[in-house]
Order: structure tokens, then sequence, then C-alpha cells
């Protein structure tokens, strides 16, 4: 994996990511994709992790 800036491995289970902007999301790959959930409810999906990472920079952005 590319270092990215608001993406890091999960400690607590395998194969999954943890992502920060506008809050905490956990990251898994599911149906080809990569998929961001955060509660109560946020819902986000890219195909390639660099391209998560610019959807939750641009979540960061809109929460300030």
């Amino acid at each position: 994996m590319k270092d990215l800036p608001n993406i890091e491995r999960s400690a607590f289970k395998r194969g999954q990511y943890v992502g920060y902007g506008g809050g905490t999301w956990r990251i898994f790959r599911f149906g080809g994709h990569w998929n961001a959930v955060r509660r109560p409810h946020g819902f986000l999906a890219a195909a390639t992790l660099e391209e998560m990472s610019r959807k939750l920079l641009h979540m960061e952005e809109s929460q300030s």
C-alpha cells in the first residue's frame, strides 16, 4: 500500500483500514470496491485506496 496521509492499516481487523476525514471511518473491500463506513451514518465507495483518500480529504475540508 502506498503511504497515504489519512489511511492506515487496522491494528484489529486483518485486511481492513482506518481512515480519517471529518471523523473516523472503517474501510474494507467488498464487491470489488473499497467501502468506508462511519457511525452514526456515513458511507463512501471508491475503486482504489488512493481515490478513497481523496474523498476523505474532501470530507475533512467540508467539515471545516
